[in-house]
C-alpha cells in the first residue's frame, strides 16, 4: 500500500444507527464503548471528513457522525440520545396491508426495477443472468466462502476465547462434498492441498454432505498473516490467496467466488 489510513476498531467509534424492516420495524445502534487503544487511528467517518477536506470537498460533509445519526433518527421520530439509552426500539404501527402502496420518491412514482444510470453507461438496466466466468469441470471445483457466526469478517480472529471455540469445532475447515472425497480417497481430518493458479495451501478437511459436489467452503475469516496477532497467526487458509484480482465491470464487486481450485490428498 502507498498510504495507510488505521481505522479504529468498531468497538471504539460511534457508526450510523440500522433500520430493519419486519412485522415490527426496529432501529438499533452499534455504539463506542472502548476509548482509542492506539493514538493514531482515526474512526472511519474522521478520515472520509479530513479525505474531503484535503480534496477541497470539505464543505459536502461538514457534519459529525452523531449529526448524521441524530438526523437519520429524527425523520423516524427518535433521536441519538433515546438510543443510545436503550440500544435499540421497535416502532409499533399499523400493520402492512397488501394491496395498497407507500408513496415512493421514484421519478415514476411507482416501484421501478430498471435504472437509466445504469444504461447510460453501458450496462444492463435489469439484472440478467450472465455466465459465470468459471465453470466446475476436469477435477477442478468452485471455491466459494462465507462467514461463520462466531467470528466478525477478520476481526475477531484474535479473540484467544473465540480462537478456541474455532479450534474445538475445527471452523478453519474447508468442506468437501462426501462423493467427491471418496473420489479422491479423502477422509474426514485428512491433510489435503488446494490450489488456484494463485496460490497453493495445506489444510485439515471437513468432508461432509451438506455440500455441493461441484464446490468447496473456505471460511473467510482466517490465515493471518501478521506475527502481531498472535493467536490467529497462521492460523487456517486465507480464502483471498487463492482469488486472482477481478473486478465486476461497472460495479466493483471483488467476484471472489469465481475461481477454480483442485484438491488432492497430501501424501496420496
Amino acid at each position: 500500500a502507498h498510504y495507510v489510513l488505521p481505522d479504529t476498531s468498531y468497538l471504539e467509534r460511534l457508526e450510523a444507527p440500522e433500520l430493519f424492516a419486519g412485522i415490527k420495524p426496529t432501529a438499533v445502534l452499534r455504539d463506542k464503548v472502548l476509548e482509542k487503544i492506539h493514538a493514531e487511528t482515526r474512526p472511519v467517518d474522521q478520515i472520509f471528513t479530513e479525505l474531503a477536506q484535503a480534496c477541497g470537498v470539505g464543505q459536502y460533509f461538514d457534519f459529525t457522525v452523531e449529526e448524521l445519526a441524530d438526523a437519520q433518527l429524527k425523520s423516524i421520530g427518535l433521536s441519538l440520545s433515546a438510543l443510545q439509552a436503550s440500544g435499540s426500539v421497535q416502532f409499533e404501527g399499523e400493520p402492512f396491508a397488501y394491496g395498497t402502496l407507500p408513496d415512493l420518491t421514484t421519478a415514476t412514482g411507482t416501484f421501478q426495477f430498471t435504472s437509466e444510470a445504469c444504461e447510460k453507461a453501458g450496462f444492463t438496466p435489469s439484472p440478467e443472468w450472465i455466465e459465470p466466468m468459471v465453470t466446475p469441470e476436469s477435477g477442478k471445483l468452485r471455491l466459494i466462502s462465507g462467514e461463520q457466526a462466531v467470528q466478525t469478517h477478520t476481526l475477531t480472529a484474535n479473540i484467544p476465547d473465540l480462537m478456541r471455540v474455532t479450534e474445538n469445532y475445527r471452523l478453519t475447515d474447508p468442506w468437501l462434498n462426501a462423493g467427491v472425497a471418496e473420489q479422491l480417497d479423502i477422509r474426514d481430518g485428512d491433510t489435503i492441498e488446494l490450489s488456484s493458479e494463485s496460490f497453493t495451501g495445506r489444510t485439515r478437511v471437513h468432508v461432509t454432505e451438506a455440500i455441493n459436489p461441484t464446490a468447496v467452503y473456505l471460511p473467510s475469516h482466517y490465515g493471518c498473516t501478521s506475527k502481531e496477532l498472535k493467536t490467529a497467526y497462521g492460523v487456517g487458509l486465507r480464502q483471498m490467496d487463492f482469488v486472482p484480482l477481478q473486478l465486476e465491470p461497472g460495479y466493483g464487486s471483488a467476484m471472489s467466488q469465481e475461481v477454480l481450485v483442485t484438491v488432492k490428498k497430501v501424501g496420496a
